[in-house]
Parts: C-alpha cells; sequence; structure tokens
C-alpha cells in the first residue's frame, strides 16, 4: 500500500499555487548511489522524500533532516536518496504534511553519448540576470549535468531581508530540482559569517564534504565519472574572522593540508579518473587589487599563490573562476612565485597553443578561465578587455581571449585525452528562447 501511495504521488503534477515547499537543489555526494536535496518549508516537522525509478511501480522514501530556521527564509531541509543505480532516471516528489508534493526527476551519474557536460559560471546576480533564461532552458533541453557557481550569489542572499535570496534561489529551481547543484563562496557571501551560504547548502558540506574529508561546503571534492572535481574557498584571507565564526570553521592551514592531501590521491587515481578540475572564486592574478580608499596603494584580496604550487604539483588540469565581472581564457601558466602585488607568473606555456589559440596540446601547467558575467547588477567591466595589460600589466602575453559580454560555459570531458571547454555568449535581453552564441571554444589534449 504504502509504495502504491507514492507512485501516485509522484504522478503528480506541479502545483501552481503558492507552496510550502521552494528552493529545491540537489548536490552530488562522492557516492554514485545516493543524490542529496536541500529544500525550504514554512513547517518545522519533517517532510519525506519518495523516489523511483521512472516508471517503476516500487518507490523508496526518506524522512528529511530539519535544518537551520531563519524567519526570512523558513525552515531548511535536507535529505539523501540512497540506493540509487548509476545511469538511471529517478522521479522523486517532496511532501510535508500532505500540504504539498513537488515532483521533478533527474538523472543519476549519467553517462551521456558524448561524455560528462558541467556548466559553469560565477558572480550571478537577481538584477541584470541576463543568463538566467538561457540556463534554465539548457537545463530543460537536457543540455547538461550539473551546474556549479563560483561563489557570488544573488547580489545578495540577504538583501531585502532575505528576499533577494529566496527568489533567486526559486529562479534557479527549474535548473536546481532536475541537475545537481555544486557551489564555492565568495566575497558577498561573507554577510553574517557566511551563514546563509552554509545553510542553504547544507547537503554539501554534510554529504560530499563529508564523504572528501572537509566536513564542509567552503572547500569539498567529489568524482563524476572520469573528472575529479575540487572547490576551494578563496575568501579566508579577507574575510578570517567571519570564517572563524561560521557554522564550517576552518584556518588556510587546514585547508591548504586537506588540498594537498585531496589532490595527491586524486593524481594517484588518474588510470581510473582522469582529469582534475578546481573551482574557486578568485585566481591567480587577483591576490590584490587597488585600495578603494587609496588606488595607488593595493590591499590584500586573497592568495591563490598558495594554491597555485599544490595545483601544480599535482597538475590539476583546469581551474574555473570569477569575482572579475568578464570572460578571460588564459594560457597554460605557473603563477607567481610571490605573494605580492602586480607579480608576473614564473612562466607562461606558449608552445602548447595550436590551432589558432583553440587548442592546448599537452599543456605544462593549469589552465585558468574567468566566467565572471553572466549577468548582476555590478555589470561587466568593458574597459578591462580594451586595456588590460595598461591596467594590470602582469597579464602582458597571459590572455588568449578577453570578452566583456554576458554568458556561462559547458565544459565536456569526452574521455581521457580530451577535454572541451565553450564559452556561450548570451546578449541582454535575448528572451528565454534565444540559443545563445558560441564565442570561444577550446580544446585540452593529453597524453596524444
Amino acid at each position: 500500500v504504502a509504495a502504491v501511495v507514492a507512485v501516485v504521488l509522484l504522478t503528480l503534477t506541479l502545483l501552481d499555487v503558492a507552496v510550502a515547499v521552494d528552493q529545491i537543489h540537489l548536490s552530488m555526494s562522492n557516492d554514485p548511489t545516493e543524490m542529496a536535496v536541500d529544500f525550504v518549508s514554512q513547517q518545522g516537522d519533517a517532510c519525506v522524500v519518495s523516489f523511483a525509478i521512472s516508471g517503476s511501480s516500487s518507490a523508496s522514501s526518506v524522512s528529511s533532516e530539519v535544518g537551520w530556521y531563519f524567519n526570512e527564509i523558513g525552515y531548511l531541509h535536507q535529505a539523501t536518496m540512497s540506493g540509487l543505480a548509476k545511469n538511471t532516471l529517478y522521479q522523486y516528489n517532496i511532501s510535508c504534511k500532505g500540504e504539498t508534493v513537488e515532483v521533478s526527476e533527474f538523472h543519476n551519474y549519467r553517462e551521456r553519448e558524448g561524455g560528462l557536460k558541467v556548466a559553469f559560471l560565477a558572480d550571478f546576480g537577481l538584477v541584470n540576470d541576463e543568463s538566467m533564461s538561457s540556463l534554465v532552458q539548457a537545463a530543460e533541453d537536457d543540455k547538461f549535468d550539473v551546474l556549479i557557481l563560483g561563489g557570488d550569489f544573488a547580489y545578495d542572499f540577504w538583501t531585502n531581508n532575505s528576499q533577494v535570496g529566496n527568489d533567486f534561489m526559486n529562479a534557479l529551481q527549474p535548473v536546481t530540482r532536475r541537475k545537481p547543484f555544486m557551489t564555492a563562496t565568495g566575497n558577498h557571501e561573507h554577510e553574517d559569517n557566511f551563514t546563509q551560504y552554509c545553510h542553504r547548502f547544507e547537503s554539501v558540506a554534510k554529504v560530499a564534504g563529508a564523504r572528501s574529508g572537509s566536513n564542509s561546503n567552503f572547500y569539498y571534492s567529489y568524482d563524476f565519472l572520469n573528472t575529479h572535481f575540487v572547490a576551494i574557498d578563496t575568501e579566508i584571507f579577507v574575510f578570517f574572522n567571519e570564517t572563524q565564526n561560521s557554522p564550517y570553521p576552518f584556518t588556510q592551514d587546514e585547508q591548504l593540508a586537506w588540498l594537498e592531501q585531496d589532490l595527491q590521491k586524486a593524481n594517484s587515481n588518474r588510470d581510473n579518473v582522469p582529469w582534475i578540475v578546481m573551482y574557486g572564486h578568485k585566481g591567480w592574478y587577483m591576490d590584490f587589487e587597488p585600495d578603494s580608499k587609496d588606488p595607488l596603494k593595493s590591499k590584500l584580496v586573497t592568495n591563490f599563490t598558495a594554491f597555485s604550487a599544490l595545483a601544480d604539483k599535482y597538475k590539476v588540469d583546469a581551474y574555473f573562476t570569477g569575482h572579475v565581472h568578464l570572460y578571460q581564457r588564459f594560457y597554460p601558466l605557473l603563477g607567481p612565485a610571490i605573494h605580492a602585488p602586480d607579480q608576473r607568473p614564473q612562466d607562461v606555456d606558449h608552445a602548447c597553443v595550436q590551432n589558432g589559440g583553440n587548442v592546448y596540446k599537452n599543456p605544462k601547467y593549469m589552465t585558468t578561465i574567468v566566467v565572471g558575467s553572466p549577468g548582476d547588477q555590478e555589470t561587466t567591466i568593458v574597459g578591462m578587455c580594451a586595456g588590460d595589460e595598461v591596467v594590470m600589466p602582469q597579464l602582458k602575453d597571459t590572455l588568449q581571449l578577453c570578452e566583456a559580454n554576458y554568458g556561462y560555459g559547458i565544459m565536456t570531458m569526452p574521455n581521457s585525452t580530451h577535454f572541451h571547454w565553450e564559452w556561450l555568449e548570451v546578449a541582454p535581453g535575448n528572451g528565454s528562447h534565444v540559443p545563445p552564441t558560441q564565442n570561444d571554444e577550446l580544446w585540452i589534449i593529453k597524453g596524444v
């Protein structure tokens, strides 16, 4: 009887009325038999997540854990669906006291023809969200398997009594309730000791974080098919006190020790998982920026120099980041040796560049790609591309491409030797059904 009831629930359509469950988003657990889900309910009792293979007459269920409560948001719930089969389509619903039922579906660890596809963007706001309609349409059209946002959400989670954060998460819900949503912290999440970030993405800490040994959603890792993904936190250097008072406190030494252990393990597992992709909010040339109170002086923003050495030691293939509201694709390079303003890279690998810049063959170093202009109220930094070598002389001869338009990108890992990246531009106001334009692509080829 319970199974029949669960199947009936799974076939209900999504209610078009005010509901008690919203802000639904999936996340991966680093275990291919599990998928975690976070959501918000306006009542504090445990809800029930029912799930079944699409078309099956047998369903399973799990009760949610009721986490943090904030009157501006509601009760934040977490649940983990387990015992899942790989490469299988599932349906699931969330029921809280029978008040409402949300129905959706997801492919669990899908093995699609042509390889894993992961969408990446950073610095994404509710206002001027130029990429939102395109991203939602791409998810509906099944153009990617996972969405990663590398920090600076909503602008900001806490704005207007958290309504901006709530609306942003609901705007993304058509994507995130069917595609795993993996995250990193940015400087815009620091308010109230990163509390909203930590609790809105609690499952990342409790599941992926726990399974990767960090027990955190500031930094963690997970394998998905042929790629090892590593999230890092670049904000602790400026927001040290906020980090120490956050729900998941840590020091930079603790993060670096964890990162070395994680990368060492991943690098030794290349026969099974050949690609290592890292992501975070700031990149190699962003350690310092002009002080707003005295533009002739530099102020500390992060210390990516500390990450660069480990990335090089364990041969991280690509690093995706944001913070600067542009699209920038760098040549493979070894970051500065010294943590000081205006430092040049130690080396730039131009020799690996082929096919007019669209192929990096057997690169010596990690490729950095900045994807910081999906759209937000701070707009893009047009002048940076017009005169990047004047504004920042350390960038000379390091950039293959710089664009100030809006968009996001999709990476594809078809096999152990080829990695593909495409940058999809969306013109301002392009509408929900206008396809984005591919304005850049890159193949990283190794071992050939």
